[in-house]
Formats: structure tokens, sequence, C-alpha cells
């Protein structure tokens, strides 16, 4: 819907001067072409959702809704998907770091936990035993090298003699089953040729480890690009791939591999693709000075509602003016209501700003309500409005009461 300054204006009113705006229908739009880009090539493929990227109950409901798995890292985020209804077997368990008592109750529960280190060997080894009769399928997180600066973190090194003592170790076990490998690299460039490159190695190593027992899934994990405006594209110095053309050079391994489209099933971990674009944030112009030769514009937010990851980028903006007043229309700092000097939204903006203005930035659906810090002010409320007009509160604004609700006083 088109976005007065009337609606904003009155938005404002009542929830706060600067909110976040979810586009609930953009979000499944993404969903399935992201997962039709990989199912017109390989059947056999489907979406778990990186709670991670944002972890707003709402989305992931609808993931469960569209019959998607929830991927997650944390008890926390393995609660969350219980709570919405998730079913265990459909939730799938990564990350370096389990809770001994949330690895625990993960794999009783029957969801999927992909091993990223030799001391969850060792408890799956204690666990197993202690429930003889219960069968536990589990997948193994992959590391090897990449056309990176750094070696990958995490995982377990295929390219080591170790890793044939994992494997081992875990065929050991009477009652579990290696059902699945699982790898998440941010691979170069995000291009479609690096993510091929990272398929066809697990593929292969699917198919010679693996041979005699088929997997059951192959997860080749996230960080796939959004969809993103011409004016953030140019801010790359590489081309930014569509969704087919990741779904043509992964998906595309998958059938080559297996005729028949009967091979294991392709795992996709999208959380940024899905969601960048399915956010965006609202703020208030609430002044305009000029210092020296530096113009400043003020505005009810921070560059840690749009972009706690302290990106240098400028996110796509646009303003909707009162129409009371002329403003500035040469070049303005956009800067947040923090105390550091570092603190800008955007940085140059060229075009006509002025005070009770508002200011809408664009793709800032990821990594912004996970990661944003609890610093000088409560977090802003999140809305979605529906295509009639109506406003659906997905997160109220944050309160001084739920910041400090953990201390002791």
């Amino acid at each position: 819907m088109h976005l007065s300054w009337e609606i904003l204006n009155n938005l404002a009113e009542s929830y706060g001067e600067s909110f976040y705006l979810l586009d609930l229908a953009k979000f499944q739009q993404n969903y399935r072409d992201f997962l039709d880009a990989f199912q017109s090539v390989y059947a056999n493929s489907q979406i778990a959702y990186s709670y991670k990227t944002n972890y707003t109950p709402r989305l992931c409901r609808l993931v469960q809704d569209m019959g998607g798995y929830a991927e997650v890292v944390s008890g926390m985020e393995y609660g969350l998907a219980l709570k919405i209804g998730v079913p265990a077997t459909r939730i799938i368990f990564n990350g370096p770091y389990k809770q001994a008592t949330d690895f625990e109750q993960a794999l009783l529960d029957g969801a999927i936990i992909n091993l990223d280190a030799a001391y969850e060997v060792i408890w799956l080894k204690a666990l197993a035993a202690r429930f003889p009769q219960q069968t536990f399928p589990i997948g193994i997180r992959c590391n090897f090298t990449i056309a990176t600066q750094q070696r990958s973190r995490f995982g377990f090194d295929i390219e080591s003699a170790d890793f044939q003592h994992i494997l081992q170790s875990l065929r050991d076990i009477p009652n579990c089953r290696v059902i699945g490998l699982h790898c998440h690299f941010l691979a170069p460039e995000r291009s479609a040729e690096a993510y091929s490159v990272i398929a066809k190695r697990m593929v292969a190593l699917a198919i010679t480890e693996f041979s005699e027992q088929p997997l059951e899934f192959i997860d080749l994990g996230g960080g796939f690009f959004s969809r993103m405006g011409l004016d953030l594209q140019q801010q790359f110095p590489h081309p930014i791939p569509s969704f087919v053309e990741y779904g043509q050079a992964l998906a595309g391994i998958f059938a080559a591999a297996f005729p028949g489209q009967q091979g294991p099933e392709l795992i996709l971990e999208p959380g940024l693709a899905l969601v960048a674009d399915s956010m965006q944030f609202v703020a208030k112009t609430i002044d305009i000075k000029q210092v020296g030769e530096r113009n400043i514009a003020l505005v009810a937010g921070s560059h840690y509602d749009i972009k706690p990851t302290l990106s240098p980028r400028n996110l796509p903006m646009s303003v909707v003016s009162n129409a009371d007043g002329q403003g500035a229309t040469q070049p303005v700092d956009i800067v947040g209501t923090t105390c550091m000097e570092g603190d800008c939204l955007y940085s140059g903006y060229v075009g006509e700003l002025k005070a009770n203005d508002y200011v809408i930035f664009d793709n800032v659906g990821a990594y912004t309500n996970v990661l944003r810090p609890p610093f000088i002010t409560p977090a802003p409320p999140i809305l979605s409005l529906a295509a009639s007009g109506t406003c659906e509160v997905v997160r109220r604004r944050e309160t001084a009461a739920d910041l400090f609700a953990s201390y002791i006083f």
C-alpha cells in the first residue's frame, strides 16, 4: 500500500516515532520463489528457515504453514519452534555451542542435530547408551577448504584423518544413524558458482562415504543474497545472483548426480534471502542543523535499528514529506539518537528533507531486531499493515520494564 505522510504520522502517534513495517506477503512470495528456483531443477529440495536471521514468531509460523523446516542454533530458538507448533522432527539444530540439556532433549524429541565437534559425539554415545531402545538420526557438519582467506571454524575437517575416526565412532553406536551431511560457508562473493563448488564437494563426499547406506539429506546451509534494488546492488563490487541462478547452480549439481531425482533431500537454510527486503524501518525526522560545513539530520532511530552489523553501505531510503515548509537539499548525514559519533544511518543523502518528514529504510529484515542492543532506548515495535489499512502489532514497543526485568534491585 502507498505510505502517505498522514498514514505514517498516525502510526507514529499510536506506536511511537520509529517502527518497523513487516510485509508478510512479500516474505511468503520470497519463500515460494526461492523454493521454486530449486524444486524446478531438483524436486526433492526444501527450505529450513534460519531463525537467527529474524526469529519474529509471526514469520516462523508462516514457514511452518508453508511446510519448511525450522533451523535453530540455540535452546532459545528450539523452544520457540516448539511453542509455535513445529514438530521436533521438522527442526534442524545446528551451531557450535549446544547446552547439554538442549542437546539431549532435542535428540530425545526426534529433532535433527548436526554434530559440530567431537565433544558432541561423546555426549551422543552416552545418551545412546542410556536409551538403547531409541534410534538417534544425526547429521554431520562438514568443514573443508574453500577459496577464502581464513579457514572456517565450524564442523569436522573432512580433509583430516580424524574425520574417518569420527565416522567410525558414530557407526559403532548401534542405535545411531548418520542420515545427513551439513555445511554452511560464506562462499566467495556469495556467487552461484562458488556455491556450486561447495555442492559438488558435498555430493562427492556423500557418494564416496555413504554408498552402502544412502543419506536422507544434504544440507548446504545459507548465506544467499536477498533481492535488492539497483542502488544497493551497485554498492557491491560483484554481481548479485538471483534465486533462479542459485537454484540452477546448486540444484543442477544434485539433478546430475542423482538421476531420476531419487537422491537425498537438498536442504537450504536461507534467512537473509527471504526476510531482508520483507521489512522496512520508519523514523521521524526530529531536527536538521548545520555544524561547520556538515549538514546533519537527527531522526528517531539509530544505525543499530537498521544495520547493527555496522555495514558501511547506505541502505535504500525514501522520504515521505510533510507538505508544510521547504527542506534543505544539500547533502546531509542522517544520524541517530545515541551518543555515539558513528551513529549514522545514511551518509550524504541528497534530496529535500525537513523536520517532521519520515524516512523509510528498505532491506532491514535481516539481523536487525535480533541483534539490536538495548542501548539508550528500548527497541521499536514491529507492525504489519494489511492492504485494507488495518495494522497488526507483531511486536509491541519494548519498555524500560522489559529491559530491567532480569536485574536484581
